[in-house]
């Protein structure tokens, strides 16, 4: 996380500047939250809570046809006591990225997807696919389209050795009707820890193919972590029919102790106001399970209900809640959830509740 200082003379500034340039185009959206959490078992926000949040992207069209963009986020206010008890902070940037696009290649740098997680396309739940997703440190990435062959290559900026880390190379195409997708990480040092909790330090690559047929999408892929020395081998199949989406996976496992294949079935239901999910999954032995659901009142208020159990045991974790639109981009949430085996943290469910009674009114701008 990079932290950042910035005065609101310095915001109005930077706004003026782009808004007098009639190539550039400025755009700002502002959140708040405020909420009470009866906190269960030392889990969860414990009182009250609230965080207010600006975003900010900004775009402009260069001479020769080449679009510069930059976006940040900031978190403006929070109950972190950074400053007192007025609930103010030093601005704190959790997002950033700067860019130069075109129609055929394009530059990023800051927050953004690595190149093999943006193209890879896995078949279930797959132990071996465990590409990058996020760093504490930025990312460099280069994105190219040639003659209809997407790719990328990316490598993470070491901030503190002032070096590069993980090399990442990621590609998809389409054939047909037959979509393939190919993507490589390199091995990141070994004494590099500056990685979040969705970076992996092995070296991994992968290929998969996805095809229609009959109305069915099939995807095959394989994954192989050299590091670990694991493999996976896995096809998917996705079938619509009606307002029901029917997918199974089966994943074979090799290298991860006992070899036990990983199967999961999906059922996703929408119709009108109504959707509901059910999903299934042998995970390396051990049985998990989510029934979940949600019903559109159509008076501005949605109620959501949920079972669940990510891990073996008889436990079974819960939530009820509803969601009240209040407009003009407020709403309104109240809920209450139960972990009964301390499995779930504070993301119990799709809504990723936490544990015990919430009471949330949001705001957007």
């Amino acid at each position: 996380m990079k932290s950042i200082l910035l005065t609101s003379t310095a915001l109005v500034a930077f706004a003026g500047a782009a808004a007098a340039d009639g190539h550039a185009a400025v755009s700002n959206a502002l959140s708040g939250t405020l909420g009470y959490q009866s906190e269960i078992d030392g889990i969860g926000e414990d009182g009250f809570y609230w965080e207010g949040n600006l975003k900010t992207t900004a775009t402009a069209t260069l001479d020769n046809g080449i679009t510069a963009g930059a976006y940040f986020e900031i978190t403006v206010a929070g109950d972190d006591g950074a400053q007192g008890n007025d609930g103010g902070q030093d601005l704190v940037s959790s997002d950033f990225v700067v860019s130069l696009t075109s129609d055929t290649a394009s530059l990023f740098f800051g927050d953004t997807g690595m190149a093999a997680q943006k193209h890879w396309v896995s078949a279930g739940d797959m132990e071996a696919d465990g590409f990058s997703t996020g760093s504490d440190d930025a990312v460099l990435r280069g994105d190219v389209s040639i003659a209809g062959v997407d790719a990328s290559v990316s490598v993470v900026a070491n901030d503190d050795a002032n070096d590069t880390e993980q090399l990442s190379f990621g590609a998809g195409a389409s054939f047909g009707a037959i979509s393939v997708s190919a993507g490589y990480q390199a091995e990141a040092s070994s004494g590099y820890t500056n990685g979040s909790g969705d970076f992996n330090n092995s070296e991994i690559f992968g290929v998969s193919a996805s095809g229609s047929f009959a109305g069915a999408t099939v995807t095959l892929a394989y994954a192989s972590n050299q590091t670990a020395d694991t493999s996976s081998t896995g096809i998917k199949v996705a079938y619509p029919f009606g307002p029901v989406t029917a997918t199974a996976y089966y994943v074979m496992e090799e290298g991860t102790g006992g070899d036990e294949p990983n199967i999961g079935v999906n059922l996703a239901y929408a119709n009108g106001p109504l959707a509901a999910s059910v999903d299934v999954q042998d995970d390396q032995g051990t049985t998990k399970y989510k029934v979940e659901g949600s019903y559109d009142l159509g008076n501005g208020l949605t109620v959501l209900a949920g079972v669940l159990n990510e891990n073996e045991g008889d436990d079974v974790d819960y939530y009820v809640a509803g969601k009240y639109d209040l407009g003009g981009g407020a709403s309104v949430l109240a809920a209450y959830a139960g972990d009964e085996d301390g499995d779930q943290g504070d993301e119990i469910g799709a809504g990723e509740y936490d544990p015990g009674m919430t009471v949330e009114v949001s705001f957007s701008f």
